[in-house]
Parts: structure tokens; C-alpha cells; sequence
């Protein structure tokens, strides 16, 4: 039987509880974005996404298998890696039976594929938590773009609804147009989202960003200076969107493609803005 879901967590939270739940015989899961190619007499099911029924679900996974079990759940299903969906429900029907020590099991390779996506995507995450650079705009709003190699930005909202309790902020992944909306009540997930061409940062946001550049540049020691190891903590494809990396006068703005030096060029958003 193959599975359709619409490509977010819940959905596929729900895809899990019907699945475990009913016993489903499931032979492959996709997004319904996806177009697939069905054998003659394959069935086919389209599940639902109810944020109610995924609450539930998670929250039974999370009593039976710990909140361990759960983040790696998470970080692996965000790493977007060939056919994790199907992985992920053949370790949470390992996991219902044998407990959440299975994941202890690295030699196995359902759980080694596993523990290997949910590690990239953790340390993507861990990485934008110091590299996004929120710049405030003209509505007293701050926005930091990025675009990561694996879907990490919806992990760091809880982070930053934490650290910044009493302001308005958006962390928009360009890659995946993908937006993260915080406000004072909390912050939430939207998709199809794209930054208009007339948005306008804050008048003192040129001066803040000199501030920054000046700071940057006055801490570093020549003597030590590694290129090799910068690349390593801030790598080169996230250089458009570091306000010390840019030259004087100039925002941290997104741009279409990367730059080869060192001190890479700003360029102008040209994405039309289609949000929900």
C-alpha cells in the first residue's frame, strides 16, 4: 500500500498513528506533491492531516518511547533524506515492540540511516542558532533569511520564541520558502512564503549593521587569522546572508547564487512575494 501525505510533520504524524494503529501494509510513503509511478494492483491511501489526531499521536509516542526517541524522530524526518518517511515507520513499529533502546543499536542499518539524518540535520540547526542574522524592519519586525542544507529551520523556533519573547520576528528559509513566524503569543510554521520586493528595513538598520561589521573586524587577531576554520564554523554558503561579511554599506540580503571570494557581493531579493 502506498501512503500520500501532505509533506509537513503532523501530516505525518497522522500517517504513523493510522498506520501502526490499523496495521497497514505499507509499501512506500510520499508527499502528494510528489507524482508517482503505481503498480497496476497497488492500493493507494491519502491520509488526512488533523493537527488534533497528530497531537495525540505524538503525545502516545512520546509517553511509550521518551522525549529522546521523539527529537531524533524529528531531526531525521527534517533531514529530507531519500525515503525517511518509510525508515521512520519501521523503527516506530520496532521501537512500539522492543522500546526506545533500539536506537542504541547503531550496527543495525534501519537504525544507523536513521541516527545518521537525524545527526545532519541536528547540527545544521545548531548551526543557524549562530549564524541567522535578523535585521529590523521598517513595521519594528526582524527577519533573518537562510537557506540549509537540510530542513533545520523549524527547529530552531522554540529557541528563538524563548529568546525573544516580546518581539516580532521571521526566520524565512528561501530554499524551501518556508516561513517561521514568531509573536508574543508564541510562533508558528507557514509554507509558500516569499519576501515582497518592497519590504523596507528600519532606518537605523544600515547603522547597526556598521556597529557590526566594525566590532567584527576590530576582535580579529591577523596573526591567527584561518580561513580554512572560518569556512569550517561559517560556511561560504551562508556568507550572503552574515551582515560581517558584507562590505561597507551594505545589508546582509539574500542573492541567487554564491559568491568565490572572500568578501562575497550583496544582491537584491528578486523572489515575488505568494504568501497564505
Amino acid at each position: 500500500m502506498i501512503l500520500y501525505y501532505d509533506g509537513s510533520l503532523d501530516g505525518f504524524i497522522c500517517l504513523l498513528g493510522h498506520a501502526v494503529k490499523e496495521h497497514l501494509p505499507v509499501t512506500a510513503i510520499l508527499s502528494s506533491k510528489k507524482p508517482a509511478s503505481v503498480a497496476l494492483f497497488e492500493q493507494e491511501r491519502i491520509i488526512v492531516t488533523d493537527p488534533d489526531w497528530a497531537a495525540t499521536v505524538a503525545g502516545g509516542l512520546h509517553k511509550k518511547l521518551g522525549q529522546r526517541f521523539m527529537r531524533e524522530l524529528a531531526q531525521a524526518y527534517y533531514s529530507e533524506e531519500k525515503e525517511i518517511e518509510h525508515d521512520l515507520l519501521h523503527l516506530v513499529r520496532r521501537a512500539l515492540k522492543s522500546g526506545p533502546g533500539v536506537l542504541g543499536n547503531l550496527a543495525d542499518p534501519l537504525i544507523n540511516r536513521v541516527a545518521s539524518a537525524a545527526q545532519k540535520t541536528g547540527r545544521e540547526s545548531h548551526r543557524l542558532l549562530g549564524l541567522l542574522r535578523f535585521r529590523r524592519l521598517i513595521d519594528d519586525s526582524y527577519l533573518a533569511c537562510c537557506a540549509p542544507r537540510t530542513n533545520a529551520a523549524p527547529l530552531t523556533g522554540s529557541h528563538f520564541a524563548a529568546r525573544f519573547q516580546a518581539m516580532r520576528w521571521v526566520i524565512l528559509d528561501e530554499k524551501r520558502q518556508l516561513g517561521i513566524f514568531g509573536t508574543t503569543d508564541g510562533w508558528q510554521l507557514c509554507t509558500d512564503v516569499a519576501i515582497a520586493p518592497e519590504l523596507l528595513q528600519h532606518a537605523e538598520e544600515n547603522e547597526i549593521a556598521t556597529l557590526w561589521r566594525n566590532f567584527y573586524h576590530n576582535i580579529s587577531n591577523p596573526d591567527r587569522f584561518n580561513p580554512k576554520l572560518r569556512r569550517q564554523f561559517m560556511p561560504k554558503k551562508e556568507w550572503r546572508y552574515l551582515t560581517e561579511m558584507q562590505p561597507e554599506g551594505a545589508s546582509a540580503s539574500p542573492s541567487e547564487s554564491e559568491s568565490e571570494s572572500e568578501s562575497p557581493s550583496p544582491s537584491m531579493i528578486s523572489k515575488q512575494n505568494e504568501s497564505r
